[in-house]
């Protein structure tokens, strides 16, 4: 991300995945309390164009939003495509930083890697 800071980050320690048919969902958020923070994707691998986003509320959210994840040694970065921006707050990057040693967190990361 070459220095500039993302526009929301969450240093993530509570996990959430489900593969149940072909769909898969995951989570990574700052605690619990959904007020700290999250970021939920849910789609079919391959299918971006279905892939949907929620960023820290259920308002905050839409089909086709990601522009792209970066994968990086502290997690990943998320681009909310341009357009898609006012339907998401505004956000246009979020920063998700999972520690390596969090087992929960390397299996969301592993979750999120299968959708992309």
């Amino acid at each position: 991300m070459g220095g500039n800071a993302a526009d929301i980050e969450i240093r993530a320690r509570a996990f959430w995945t489900d593969t149940e048919g072909g769909e898969h969902a995951v989570g990574f958020a700052a605690s619990e309390d959904p007020e700290d923070g999250y970021v939920i994707f849910e789609g079919r691998p391959g299918d971006r164009k279905g892939l949907y986003l929620e960023v820290s509320d259920e308002i905050f959210a839409a089909k086709d939003a990601v522009e792209g994840v970066e994968f990086t040694a502290d997690g990943f970065a998320l681009t909310i495509r341009a357009s898609m921006r006012a339907k998401l707050g505004m956000v246009g990057t979020v920063a998700v930083f999972v520690a390596a040693d969090d087992a929960d967190g390397q299996a969301a990361l592993a979750v999120l890697r299968g959708l992309l």
